[in-house]
């Protein structure tokens, strides 16, 4: 399948939910002078063709508010990233989960308020069927974080 051209109009509404993906759809339609039919097609096509794989939200960054940030990386058995994530997406001191190819299967990123809730973390992790090991890096000092 060859990629279809983009149209300035098409090209502006993909920046425009770039910058904040819940602007409404009339919104949209009078920055690109169309009516909100017309946009609604648009998108669709869009997403239809690839070049919206999804809507996301963005979380602030990654904050020293007295937290200790850790890199945790996991073996695991077997290639079975998504349903670790599946059981254990939610916990919201994780703030980045990757997917790797190589030794290591995952690497997460994690924010804990103290070293007992990095324990907990690790305890309730280690115990997943998939995971075979763990490593834990305390991060010391951040030197550039974008």
């Amino acid at each position: 399948m060859s990629r279809k051209v983009l149209d300035p109009r098409d090209l502006k509404l993909l920046s425009l939910l770039e910058a904040d993906a819940r602007l409404p759809i009339s919104d949209l339609a009078r920055a690109v002078n169309l009516s909100p039919t017309a946009v609604r097609q648009r998108l669709a096509r869009l997403e239809r063709d690839g070049e919206i794989a999804g809507y996301t939200i963005r979380r602030p960054p990654l904050a020293a508010d007295n937290k200790t940030t850790v890199v945790m990386s996991l073996r695991l058995t077997g290639s079975r990233c998504k349903a670790l994530f599946a059981d254990i997406g939610h916990l919201t001191e994780i703030r980045k989960f990757w997917s790797l190819a190589g030794d290591v299967d995952a690497c997460l990123i994690l924010q804990v308020p103290d070293m007992a809730r990095l324990q907990e973390i690790t305890e309730m992790i280690s115990d997943h069927p998939v995971v075979d090991r763990i490593q834990s890096h305390v991060v010391i000092e951040t030197h550039r974080d974008e």
